[in-house]
């Protein structure tokens, strides 16, 4: 070791400088726990009908006919009666959306790396292609005949309850029905004391317990709406949100192939390769059944 005014060991000689290493003695560790990135709360595909899919085992699309309602009459004596002409549209969802995610893990950052790439990634195929499926559901929102509010402005309390009027007034069962709604929405929302005041909300455990403001939840129900909060709305532009009060049985997703993963070795490249798969289609089954709701994100 050289002799001389600085003899001891200090930072520069510890850390290895120019010497093309992160350290000697103190070394750069790479933590085990890593950031994953957050996830979007996915909604949508939960509350639209899929009760097709079981009719999808094969085929390009799923022909849904529809069943219209019939009028009384009065029959006058010593007179025919007269027969309904019955002319049916059917619903056609065409199965033509065949999307993928795929990565590959050559062997010796599989081998070198300090936690499970694979298995980390894997689920990132899982959440990519659930994601893109919901966003393709919300997409369709806009297709809704009947809207309220503005875009670009948070939706009113007046107008959530027209909404509710709207699915009354089409004979929507009161069972199932949701407000799905951006974050922005929400944040709007909990400063309504309709939507959190004990006065108008009581004190049930179901819709806060009291505590709205205090954990920043709406509740379970509000004009008979279970509200959701995602993040994965269609946003038609800057500041604008897509936001929907809807009924399972407007909107209908079929998935003919639920995500499949295939799992091969590249010899060529020592390389795993990983990619899923997934085939559906997705469409509007009854337009009085949802609303959409302009508003803000």
């Amino acid at each position: 070791m050289a002799t001389g005014v600085a003899e001891f060991i200090d930072q520069t000689i510890a850390n290895a400088s120019g010497t093309g290493y992160s350290g000697l003695f103190s070394p750069d560790v790479w933590s085990k726990n890593v950031l994953v990135k957050q996830e979007a709360n996915l909604i949508l595909a939960q509350h639209v009908n899929r009760e097709y899919e079981k009719d999808a085992k094969v085929g390009k699309s799923v022909i849904i006919a529809s069943i219209s309602d019939l009028n009384a009459r009065a029959k006058t004596e010593n007179t025919a009666i007269t027969y309904e002409t019955v002319a049916e549209t059917p619903v056609v969802l065409v199965l033509n959306i065949w999307d993928y995610a795929a990565f590959g893990i050559e062997d010796i950052v599989q081998v070198q790396s300090h936690i499970n790439l694979r298995s980390a990634y894997e689920d990132k195929v899982a959440y990519a292609l659930a994601k893109d499926v919901d966003t393709k559901l919300s997409t369709g929102v806009s297709l809704a005949s009947r809207s309220f509010g503005t875009l670009g402005t948070p939706f009113t309390d007046d107008d959530v309850r027209d909404a509710v009027q709207a699915l009354d007034d089409s004979n929507v069962s009161d069972s199932g029905r949701v407000l799905i709604m951006t974050p922005a929405e929400k944040n709007d929302k909990l400063g309504l004391e309709k939507w959190t005041s004990v006065l108008y909300r009581g004190d049930s455990m179901p819709n806060g317990g009291g505590n709205q403001v205090n954990n920043g939840q709406i509740g379970r129900d509000i004009y008979g709406l279970t509200p959701y909060v995602t993040t994965n709305l269609f946003k038609p532009a800057a500041g604008q949100g897509n936001n929907v009060v809807m009924h399972k049985d407007s909107y209908a997703l079929v998935m003919q192939r639920s995500p499949k993963m295939h799992l091969f070795y590249d010899i060529d490249y020592f390389t795993w390769k990983i990619a899923s798969e997934q085939i559906f289609g997705h469409g509007e089954l009854r337009d009085d059944h949802w609303v959409w709701l302009k508003g803000v994100s």
